[in-house]
């Protein structure tokens, strides 16, 4: 195995397959963890396979791997989050996390955990909705080249958060049950149990207790059930609605009888215009460039309907102008109105942070269109789980292979740019990525029956 590339890759799916507690499934983990980024679209199973060159063997034991395997792979990308984090070397920097939730569209009426859903594409005059299942991720952001280079997005977990119908003829206890299933899979519940475990996963390790983890989310996060009960040490930055109604931070040594709250506030919106509040400006490396920003920090305050009387900060961002070409009119985008719960760090690195959400976006993109997430044809309750999650697992290994080896830059190693592209990319893209995988693994041969129980591959010369 010549290749650094391929070979960092492939030991990523051995650390994941070593943590199958039954021996005999993790070779063929690792080949299908290989065999479909290889393969061709559709991204489906048999695609995999036949990649693997597998057409006339017994394909019953692949489809039933994730059905019946003792493992979930959401326990696969703890190696890859520790591999990262070490990387940093003893410091306290925090953490910075971003979730956010996704639509799989499916046509079966049948598949588990399928149900009408809003289409994010459909126009803003005329809502569609269309059937799929919601996913939520939480991602790892880092920028590998240092606060002058692109964010990148390193998927942490990808998990089902199914609403079921309750159906017509169920009984009372059928229909009791159903609803609180549908309860404990509420988005906001889901991402909190998934900040929770990485939050858990980060006092593990050495130093880990000494680090905050910073969570940006988008408004869809910012109400009570998700900023209540937040695990320690972890503190949220969330997109805001510009009518919440806000009252004044009150100390404990100023409160009276039952008084909680000081007087009522200007909502978000009013104060975007308020003279009295000076604007601040800041430079933050957005799309490729270090661009100028203006902002307004009130603190502290209060919103009570979400977070009682905990002391929060508000911030507004001025709506940034652009123009659609070289000359034409100046056009403005709306303002954002971001609170947080974090109190010391700086509100720059906050922006910054917030800013660099847009990676889950890119995420999102990549995992539909180019790994295949959601294309796989399977029925079973577990693996229509387990396999979009197997998926991201592959694909943030893809991700952090390609920055352990190339150090997120574009280099002789890939293939070369077409006549028409002018400008250099700053960092590979994940075609690049699959690209350079696919020639690499060309000779592969898949684990065979007599490999080492530990998934050393055989290579062909």
């Amino acid at each position: 195995m010549n290749s650094p590339f391929l070979s960092t890759f492939l030991g990523l799916l051995l650390q994941m397959a070593l943590l199958l507690r039954d021996p005999r499934p993790r070779r063929k983990l690792i080949d299908l963890g290989i065999g479909w980024l290889c393969g061709p679209y559709p991204k489906t199973l048999t695609s995999a396979l036949e990649w693997l060159d597998q057409r006339d063997q017994d394909w019953s034991g692949d489809y039933r791997l994730f059905s019946q395997a003792r493992c979930s792979p959401q326990d696969f990308l703890v190696p890859v989050f520790r591999q990262v984090l070490a990387a940093d070397g003893p410091t306290s920097a925090p953490v910075i996390l971003g979730q956010d939730d996704t639509l799989l569209r499916k046509s079966g009426k049948r598949t588990f955990g399928t149900s009408y859903a809003r289409d994010p594409l459909s126009p803003p005059f005329q809502v569609n909705l269309v059937r799929g299942q919601r996913f939520v991720q939480t991602s790892l952001l880092r920028q590998p080249r240092g606060t002058d280079h692109p964010w990148r997005a390193i998927p942490l977990s990808f998990d089902h958060a199914p609403t079921p119908k309750v159906p017509r003829r169920a009984t009372a206890d059928e229909q009791t049950t159903i609803k609180e299933f549908r309860k404990q899979h509420r988005l906001s519940l889901v991402a909190l149990a998934q900040l929770r475990r990485w939050r858990a996963q980060l006092d593990q390790l050495p130093g880990g207790t000494g680090r905050e983890l910073i969570d940006v989310v988008d408004g869809s996060y910012a109400n009570r059930t998700f900023l209540r009960d937040l695990p320690p040490r972890t503190q949220v930055v969330a997109r805001f609605r510009k009518d919440a109604k806000l009252r004044a931070y009150l100390p404990a040594d100023q409160r009276r009888g039952a008084r909680k709250y000081g007087m009522a506030l200007p909502t978000p919106a009013e104060y975007l215009r308020l003279e009295t509040i000076p604007w601040q400006s800041m430079v933050v490396w957005i799309a490729g460039q270090w661009r100028t920003l203006q902002y307004k920090l009130i603190e502290p305050v209060c919103w009570p309907k979400a977070t009682k009387d905990r002391p929060l900060r508000l911030i507004l961002i001025k709506a940034a102008g652009y123009r659609l070409r070289k000359g034409s009119k100046l056009l403005y985008r709306d303002p954002a109105f971001l609170i947080t719960t974090d109190l010391t760090t700086p509100v720059q690195e906050l922006i910054a942070a917030y800013l660099a959400r847009w990676e889950i976006e890119v995420n999102f993109r990549d995992e539909k269109t180019l790994i295949g997430v959601g294309q796989a044809q399977v029925r079973h309750p577990l693996s229509v789980e387990r396999v979009p999650q197997f998926l991201v697992a592959c694909y943030a290994a893809l991700l952090w292979a390609e920055i352990q080896v190339f150090g997120d830059q574009r280099t002789e190693a890939f293939e070369s740019l077409p006549a028409w592209r002018n400008q250099k990319p700053v960092r590979p893209s994940t075609r690049d990525l699959l690209r350079l995988l696919q020639k690499e693994a060309a000779g592969y041969v898949p684990l065979n029956q007599h490999a080492r129980s530990r998934g050393e591959p055989v290579m062909r010369n």
